[in-house]
């Protein structure tokens, strides 16, 4: 069985390697926008609202913009007074830009960028290593942050040298979304200490369980009074049960979509959901008995320094996922695994010879240009030089077909990407330090079938109902609202021009109105409901 197991996995490796990546053909350039070394260990990229690629450097703990036509680099802002950088996992990390940036650069108000690194606590907290989220004002006339306007948002919450995670995003509800690693417990040197995914803070005041979780904050840091109340208590914690999730991007249909790092197998592709359990360390990817058990090493004082990752050597039998997951009803499962997941666990106790990919982050396309793509996810992964792409369905609450296509492959550690508004165009940056641009120049799709901006809502905010309007091009629609966390609240069919709709059962919030003709997606919007 053992032989077997390996066998699956080199198999899979295989496969993956010997596709001939999409970039490789004809309808597609690929150039180095810088050479390898530009930037010092580049964590987060965004496409900045000023044209430019804005990006943070973990080890440089530095925030600059790299002109994407000439590879001219500028530092934004230096941290290096303020950020400890001591291992692979930690340093100046996620990047989060207000949306009022993009809507006007030249803003006075909400003109921020939120940025997350690690510091030392050790004076202040008696923590040798801490996450803080400060917020940092833009200088338009400079084209830099102002040091001098700092605001610490929130500090003080434990970090460490491994599975920090460390990505954020503001959502459509303008609020900030954090993830957070599991510390890489219960494995290696750390074997002793067990894994807290799954343990819930105590009260709002407790930060010591933010381990394993999702978190949501307010633009402030505080707490969010409409956040899942999750064992009695309401805190920053949105969803838990997580490994090491560093992805994490909203779709324009309000969706929260993460990659997750398995452990031999599982790497996760999760939609996340108000309050719910995605099963760390119980259960990894589905809940189906494969590939994954569970043995707690740190139930075992006298055994978790001689830890193998072997599952055969677990002290004592572990734990099946569906034994996991009868006590579990909050439990969600993963919308796909990237073909990591296997009948068995494998035996092999190197990584080389598992099929994880370790998905380093994820971003969305939506530009509607390149063919065959529709809505589709991007995941650049750091095991196996990869960027993989896959397709989601048509409301975005699954994958199309389940397939996951090798979109880009170098013999690279792929840490992030960013798309261009051009629709054409994507950058990755890599962990030696380059940014590389990927561009469609076959022929792209015809997109005046729809203008975007025949779709109005008004009033917006709205009262008790709304009219839409999508202009003469279309006779009927249908629309699907969803609140921000994914959940449908109303949907109405063969809507004419101008009809009205009732809001009136809506609660005060951010919502989003799908417009659909026949089984095409047209546009999403947001309605806010205001009395």
């Amino acid at each position: 069985m053992k032989q077997f197991t390996i066998m699956l996995s080199l198999m899979w490796l295989n496969i993956m390697v010997a596709q001939t990546p999409v970039t490789s053909g004809t309808d597609w350039t690929v150039s180095n926008v810088t050479a390898n070394g530009a930037l010092a260990k580049p964590n987060t990229m965004l496409y900045g609202p000023d044209g430019n690629l804005w990006i943070t450097e973990r080890e440089g703990k530095k925030l600059v913009r790299v002109n994407p036509t000439t590879g001219a680099k500028t530092e934004m802002l230096n941290l290096s007074g303020l950020v400890l950088q001591n291992a692979s996992q930690n340093g100046l990390m996620g990047m989060a830009i207000h949306p009022d940036l993009y809507t006007d650069i030249n803003t006075s108000t909400n003109n921020y960028v939120y940025l997350l690194y690690t510091y030392d606590a050790t004076s202040s907290l008696g923590l040798p290593i801490a996450f803080r989220i400060a917020r940092y004002t833009y200088n338009s006339a400079s084209g830099a942050f102002d040091s001098g306007t700092a605001t610490t948002i929130i500090e003080g919450i434990e970090a460490n040298n491994d599975h920090t995670s460390g990505k954020i995003v503001i959502g459509p509800d303008l609020k900030i979304y954090w993830t957070i690693g599991d510390f890489a417990a219960n494995r290696g040197s750390k074997a002793c200490t067990e894994i807290r995914a799954q343990y819930l803070p105590t009260s709002p005041t407790d930060y010591s369980d933010y381990k394993g979780k999702i978190l949501r904050l307010n633009l402030d840091g505080s707490i969010p009074s409409d956040n899942p109340e999750l064992n009695g208590v309401i805190s920053h914690v949105y969803a838990y049960g997580f490994r090491n999730a560093q992805g994490l991007v909203f779709g324009s249909n309000g969706r929260l979509y993460s990659s997750e790092h398995g452990d031999k197998t599982d790497d996760e592709l999760n939609i996340i959901e108000f309050g719910k359990n995605y099963g760390w360390p119980l259960i990894a990817g589905y809940n189906d008995d494969m590939g994954y058990a569970y043995c707690n090493w740190s139930n075992y004082p006298s055994s978790c320094g001689s830890y193998s990752n072997i599952i055969d050597n677990c002290p004592e039998a572990p734990i099946e996922e569906s034994t996991s997951a009868a006590s579990m009803p909050n439990f969600m499962p993963p919308i796909g695994t990237y073909n990591t997941t296997l009948a068995t666990e494998p035996t092999a106790g190197s990584s080389s010879g598992w099929p994880t990919v370790a998905p380093s982050s994820i971003d969305i396309y939506e530009g509607g240009k390149i063919p065959g793509w529709g809505t589709s996810l991007l995941i650049p992964t750091l095991k196996t030089g990869l960027i993989i792409r896959t397709k989601l369905n048509a409301d975005g609450s699954a994958l199309e077909d389940g397939t996951y296509e090798e979109f880009h492959s170098a013999s690279e550690r792929f840490r992030d990407v960013a798309i261009d508004p051009d629709g054409l165009t994507i950058y990755t940056i890599t962990d030696n330090g380059a940014v590389i641009k990927l561009k469609f120049v076959g022929a792209p799709l015809n997109t005046t079938k729809f203008d975007t901006n025949e779709f109005s809502i008004l009033p917006n905010p709205a009262n008790n109902e709304i009219a839409l309007s999508f202009g003469p091009n279309i006779k009927t629609v249908g629309i699907k609202i969803f609140d921000v966390h994914g959940r449908l609240v109303n949907e109405v069919q063969n809507l004419t021009n101008n009809q009205k709709v009732n809001t009136s059962k809506l609660s005060n919030g951010v919502y989003f109105v799908r417009l659909r003709s026949n089984d095409d997606i047209l546009v999403t919007k947001k309605l806010v409901v205001k009395r």
